[in-house]
């Protein structure tokens, strides 16, 4: 029983080791992870919760910029009653930390959503995320998503 229990400590000891060595791409890696988690569930305030304030999203499905928390919170509230379901296949993601204060990411992913008829729709993306350390916590300040030129 000792065993288990000396077992069981090292392990938890080990876990909370990690987590105060994780550097800035590791912890904007953590958030990412459940970014991706909140989409799928349609959680738009689990989604939008890591932008910051001031924050900018390009998407795809507007010609224009977004601009402010906001607004983007009202942008995924929209896009989450018309595409109810989704999922979300990352593809070549890439993190790469500058400092300890700035983080970004790149990659692909495929989404696969049913609006709100049923219809199902794929969409092939590429995608870039500007990440800053604000006030001591992970912030996205830029978002851009776009459609890869061979899916349209």
């Amino acid at each position: 029983m000792s065993k288990f229990v000396a077992a069981a400590l090292s392990l938890i000891l080990l876990q909370s080791i990690g987590t105060a060595w994780a550097g800035p791409v590791e912890e904007v890696t953590q958030i990412a992870a459940a970014r991706g988690q909140a989409l799928q569930d349609g959680n738009v305030e689990a989604y939008v919760a890591a932008f910051a304030d001031n924050a900018t999203f390009l998407s795809s499905f507007s010609p224009y910029r977004i601009e402010g928390k906001e607004a983007i919170k009202a942008y995924f509230t929209e896009l989450f009653l018309i595409y109810p379901r989704r999922h979300l296949f990352i593809r070549q993601a890439v993190a790469r930390a500058y400092n300890d204060d700035l983080v970004i990411q790149n990659g692909y992913a495929v989404l696969n959503t049913l609006n709100e008829r049923g219809e199902p729709k794929t969409l092939d993306t590429r995608y870039s995320l500007a990440w800053s350390k604000i006030g001591g916590k992970w912030q996205i300040v830029d978002q851009h998503v776009s459609l890869l030129p061979a899916a349209r």
